[in-house]
């Protein structure tokens, strides 16, 4: 008797959603049986809108929380005619992902990402919400920065795990000529606008916060 190749492919897909491999699930569909393969422009997930080349935060497979790009959304049905809606991401990576010297990695702040090419599918509940990854520029001028709110300034090489441009490259300031960090308190120059790190110019914390207009070393 000759196999009945659409209940074949079925079982495989419901073995594979069990499974939870969304990347050979994808696959299996859309070679065999791409009608059954929907694609969206937006998903509503916990009363939450997310569409589509939004930044989000996601609930990855080990429960973690990460941050990347909404890339696709699809949707199938399973065996029991139920949909199952499945995402692609393109990660972000963090400070912590970095094969970076010790002596940049002050420079990185806590909230700052890296795009990166590496993609992945995931069940679409495992979005959480939207965030906003902004520009450098943008970050600072924040006055008060929200949890969801980051900012990027490089991508990153996932063969060398270092940031492109690499930091070397980046604007630098103060007097040691390393960028910035939002993190890391700094006070600006009155007279030619560079910005210094406190430690770099001998000035503690509560000492700036007294001074209304600084003349850096060199304007002195």
């Amino acid at each position: 008797m000759k196999e009945d190749n659409s209940i074949l492919s079925q079982k495989k897909i419901d073995e594979l959603i069990k499974e939870q491999k969304y990347s050979a699930l994808i696959q299996l569909i859309s070679k065999k049986e791409p009608s059954k393969l929907k694609q969206y422009n937006s998903i509503k997930i916990k009363n939450q809108i997310f569409r589509l080349k939004q930044d989000v935060a996601v609930c990855a497979n080990n429960n973690d929380v990460y941050s990347g790009k909404l890339i696709k959304i699809y949707s199938f049905k399973d065996q029991n005619e139920q949909h199952v809606p499945v995402i692609q991401i393109q990660w972000y990576y963090t400070k912590q992902d970095l094969n970076l010297d010790k002596k940049f990695m002050k420079y990185i702040s806590i909230k700052e990402l890296f795009f990166s090419t590496h993609v992945e599918f995931l069940a679409a509940n495992k979005l959480q919400s939207p965030i906003e990854v902004m520009s450098f520029d943008q970050y600072t001028q924040l006055e008060y920065v929200e949890e969801t709110k980051f900012f990027s300034r490089a991508a990153i090489d996932l063969k060398t795990m270092v940031p492109m441009p690499k930091v070397t490259e980046w604007p630098k300031s103060c007097v040691c000529r390393m960028p910035q960090n939002p993190d890391i308190q700094m006070i600006q120059c009155e007279t030619c606008g560079e910005w210094f790190h406190l430690d770099c110019v001998n000035i503690k914390s509560e000492e700036a916060e007294q001074i209304e207009n600084y003349k850096c070393p060199g304007c002195q």
